[in-house]
C-alpha cells in the first residue's frame, strides 16, 4: 500500500467537498471566458478593426462554451455517496478541465499572434488556477505542457506550416521570423510562469499544511472529547495522530502503577506480533525517557538509532522513523504517543510540535476517562455494597413482620386500643423498611450491569395489565375512576420484564398514591414513529415547579409529598430513570401543584423478527 506524503497527498488535502467547490469556480469562470472571447473578438474586430481571425475565434468561444455546459453535466454524475469513490472521479474529472483549458488556451494563442500575443499573461492566470487546484508535481508538467505548446506555435509559424496573424498593427507583420525575439518570448514566459508556480505552491502547500493542522486539532479534540470511555479515548486519539501527519501508523502506551513500564494500551495499523513483543521497560529506553521528561523524541533513521529498546522488532515492522510526543498529566506523566512512518527522515519539528499539541489534548481526555472510570468503580462497588446489606437485612425485616402479623391475629392476645396502636405503629415502620430495602436492591442492581437480567423481545401489554391488576385493590378503595386503554396489536420492546414491571409499578402506584379518594387515572399505551409511549395521569397533589429539576435523584422527594405524611423513600423515580435510559428510551414529566402530575415513557419498539442487543 502506497503510503501518503505530504509531497503526494491528494487535490486541496483530499476533502472531496474541497475540490467540488474548486471545481465550480473553475466552471464559473469558463463561462466568462467563454463570453470573454465572443465579446472581445466582436469588439477587436468591428470596432477597433484589428485584423484578427474572427471566423475561428467565434467558434472558439462557442466550443468554450459548448465543452463548459456538458462539463456542468458531468459534474452532477459523478457524485457518489462513497467518499473515496467520490473523490477519485472528481481528480479525474479535474485533469480532464486541465486538458481541456490547455487546448482551447493554445489555440486561442495561436489565433491572437503566437509568441506575440498579448493574451500571454491568461495563460499564466490559468497556470495559477491549476496550481492552487492540484498538487506538485501536476503544475510543473502544465508549464511544460504550456511551454511546449508555445514553441511548436511558433516553429509551425516560423515553417509557414501555421498561418501567423499580426494582432498589434505596430508590430512588423515578421515578427514571428526572428529567432531572438521568439527565444525571448520564450524565456520570459518559462522564467515568469515558473515563478508564479513555484511562488503559489509554497503559499498552498503552506496552506494547505496549515489546514490539515487545524483540521486535525479540531478533529481530535472533538473526538477524545466525545466520550469518557478510556478505550474509545485512546483508540480515537491514536487514529486522530496518525491522520494528522498522515501516516497509518499510531500507538499509545500508559505507565503502569509502578511507573517502570509502559504497556500498550492502544495500536492503530501495527501488526499483533508488533503489539504483543513486550512490556518496555523505561529504564532501559532512552527514548521513552528522553519522552517521559516532557520532550518530543524523533528517530529519524531507526536502523541506526540505539534509543530504541526492540530495534529487531522495529526493523521487521518495516518502521523507518519514530516520533514519541509525552502525555502530560496534571504534574506527571502518563504515557507516550507514537507515530510511526515506513521511511526515514519522515517527521519535521513542526510535526513534533503538532503532535505535542494532539497530545496535550489526549492528556486532558485521558485523565477525564481515567477519572470517570475511577467513579463507575467506586459506584459499583458502592451499589455492590448496598445490595450485600440490603440483602442481609432483608430476612430478618421478613422475619419481624411475620412475627408481628401473626401476634396481631392472634386471638387470646388481649390487647387494649393502645398497645394495639402501638403494635400498628410498629408494623408501619416495618413496613417502610421493607419497601426501603426493596427500593435500594432495585436501585444497586440498576447500576450494577452484572446483577440486570438481559434485555430481550417482550410484549408490553401483559406486563402492564399485572400491574393494573395489582393495584386494583387500592384503586377500588379510594374509589379512584380509571381510564385504560392499549392497542389492540402488540408492542414489543427490548427490556427486561423485571425492569418494565418496575417501571409501570412506580409510576402506576405513585399516581394512585397520591391521587386523592374520587380521583382520576388514566393509563394509555400508544405506538408513536417506532415508539412504544406509555402516558401515565392522575389528578392527584401534582409537583412543585421548583422541585421538578430534582424529581429523579436518589431519596429526593417532592416538598408537598413530605408534607402529606404519605410514606415514600424517593428512589421510585431515580430507579424508573435508571431502567428507562438502560433500555434507550425517554422518560418526561408534566405536573401542576395541586391539579396533578403526567408522566410519559417512550421505549423504542423492536420487531420480532429481528434480534435483540444487549
Amino acid at each position: 500500500m502506497v503510503k501518503q506524503t505530504p509531497a503526494n497527498r491528494p487535490i486541496m488535502g483530499a476533502e472531496p467537498e474541497d475540490i467540488a467547490k474548486a471545481t465550480t469556480r473553475l466552471i464559473q469562470m469558463r463561462w466568462g471566458a467563454g463570453i470573454l472571447v465572443l465579446v472581445a473578438t466582436a469588439v477587436c474586430v468591428h470596432l477597433l478593426d484589428l485584423p484578427l481571425p474572427a471566423h475561428v475565434l467565434y467558434p472558439v468561444g462557442v466550443c468554450i462554451l459548448a465543452y463548459n455546459a456538458v462539463l456542468v453535466w458531468v459534474a452532477r454524475k459523478i457524485y457518489s455517496p462513497q467518499p473515496d469513490l467520490y473523490l477519485q472521479r472528481l481528480q479525474r474529472f479535474v485533469v480532464l478541465q486541465v486538458a481541456l483549458d490547455w487546448v482551447s488556451m493554445t489555440v486561442f494563442l495561436h489565433l491572437t499572434g503566437g509568441v506575440s500575443s498579448p493574451a500571454i499573461p491568461i495563460y499564466a492566470i490559468h497556470m495559477l488556477s491549476v496550481t492552487i487546484l492540484l498538487p506538485s508535481p501536476s503544475p510543473y508538467i502544465y508549464i511544460a505542457l504550456g511551454v511546449g505548446a508555445l514553441v511548436v506555435i511558433a516553429v509551425l509559424e516560423r515553417m509557414a506550416i501555421l498561418p501567423h496573424y499580426t494582432v498589434i498593427p505596430v508590430l512588423p507583420p515578421d515578427l514571428q521570423l526572428d529567432l531572438i525575439y521568439t527565444m525571448a518570448q520564450i524565456a520570459f514566459f518559462t522564467m515568469a510562469a515558473s515563478a508564479i508556480v513555484y511562488l503559489a505552491t509554497l503559499v498552498m502547500t503552506r496552506l494547505r499544511e496549515h489546514d490539515r493542522q487545524v483540521t486535525a486539532l479540531l478533529e481530535t479534540t472533538q473526538t477524545v472529547s466525545s466520550t469518557l470511555s478510556l478505550p474509545k479515548v485512546l483508540e480515537r486519539l491514536a487514529i486522530s495522530a496518525a491522520k494528522a501527519l498522515a501516516t497509518s501508523r499510531a500507538s499509545i502506551r500508559l505507565l503502569d502503577e509502578t511507573g517502570e513500564h509502559l504497556h500498550m494500551a492502544v495500536a492503530h495499523g501495527l501488526s499483533e506480533e508488533y503489539q504483543t513483543k513486550g512490556l518496555v521497560d523505561v529504564s532501559r529506553s532512552p527514548l521513552d525517557q528522553e519522552a517521559l521528561g516532557g520532550k518530543v523524541v524523533i528517530v529519524k533513521q531507526t536502523a541506526t538509532d540505539h534509543r530504541i529498546q526492540y530495534p529487531e522488532q522495529v526493523l521487521k515492522e518495516g518502521i523507518g522513523s519514530i516520533l514519541v510526543a509525552p502525555i502530560i498529566g496534571r504534574g506527571r506523566p502518563l504515557g507516550v504517543l507514537r507515530v510511526y512512518a515506513d521511511q526515514p527522515n519522515r517527521f519535521t519539528a513542526g510535526d513534533a510540535l503538532f503532535v505535542l499539541a494532539i497530545a496535550q489534548q489526549g492528556a486532558v481526555a485521558l485523565e477525564n476517562a481515567l477519572a470517570h472510570e475511577t467513579l463507575q468503580q467506586a459506584d459499583k462497588e458502592r451499589a455492590q455494597f448496598v445490595r450485600t446489606i440490603t440483602h442481609e437485612l432483608r430476612a430478618p425485616v421478613s422475619g419481624a413482620q411475620s412475627l408481628l402479623r401473626v401476634l396481631l391475629k392472634l386471638r387470646k392476645v388481649k390487647l387494649n386500643p393502645q398497645q394495639r396502636d402501638i403494635l400498628a405503629r410498629v408494623e408501619a415502620r416495618f413496613d417502610f423498611l421493607a419497601t426501603l430495602i426493596n427500593d435500594l436492591l432495585a436501585l444497586a442492581a440498576s447500576k450494577t450491569a452484572g446483577f440486570q437480567t438481559a434485555p430481550k423481545p417482550i410484549d408490553l401489554q401483559p406486563i402492564l395489565e399485572d400491574c393494573i391488576d395489582q393495584l386494583a385493590h387500592e384503586i377500588s378503595e379510594k374509589q379512584i375512576s380509571m381510564d385504560y386503554e392499549v392497542p389492540d396489536t402488540k408492542l414489543t420492546v427490548c427490556a427486561s420484564a423485571e425492569g418494565v414491571a418496575q417501571i409501570f409499578s412506580n409510576l402506576i402506584g405513585n399516581a394512585v398514591k397520591y391521587t386523592p379518594p374520587d380521583g382520576e387515572l388514566t393509563v394509555h399505551l400508544t405506538q408513536q414513529t417506532g415508539n412504544a409511549v406509555i402516558t401515565i395521569s392522575d389528578t392527584g397533589i401534582g409537583i412543585p415547579a421548583k422541585d421538578l429539576p430534582h424529581l429523579w435523584d436518589e431519596f429526593f422527594r417532592a416538598s408537598n409529598a413530605r408534607r402529606s405524611q404519605i410514606v415514600g423513600t424517593g428512589l421510585g423515580l431515580s430507579i424508573v430513570k435508571r431502567l428507562v435510559d438502560s433500555y434507550g428510551g425517554m422518560i418526561s414529566v408534566q405536573s401542576d401543584e395541586g391539579k396533578g402530575t403526567t408522566f410519559i415513557v417512550s421505549l423504542p419498539i423492536t420487531p420480532i423478527d429481528e434480534p435483540a442487543t444487549s
